[in-house]
């Protein structure tokens, strides 16, 4: 049987990935179940309710991401009192 291997950096980046293979092999037994003339409902059903979820997960990736580079409290007073780098 072919493997796939996938390289990631984080732990969430991991999880997203394997969602992603879940979702392809449910989309295809979902396909196979549905009734004649009902696959693209059955399908876009899925879909549309775990777009949703991997949509926030990524969101909630960025936010956490953004409040990580955030500059700390300590730097920001530096800069505003012209205290930053290449000042005299």
């Amino acid at each position: 049987m072919p493997t796939l291997a996938i390289t990631y950096q984080t732990p969430e980046e991991r999880r997203a990935y394997e969602r992603a293979i879940e979702f392809v092999a449910e989309m295809h037994r979902i396909g196979l179940g549905a009734p004649d003339g009902g696959v693209i409902d059955a399908c876009e059903s899925v879909s549309l309710s775990q777009g949703r979820d991997t949509l926030a997960a990524a969101i909630q990736a960025r936010a956490e991401g953004v409040e990580k580079k955030s500059t700390p409290p300590a730097a920001t007073r530096r800069a505003a009192r012209g205290g930053g780098r290449g000042r005299s």
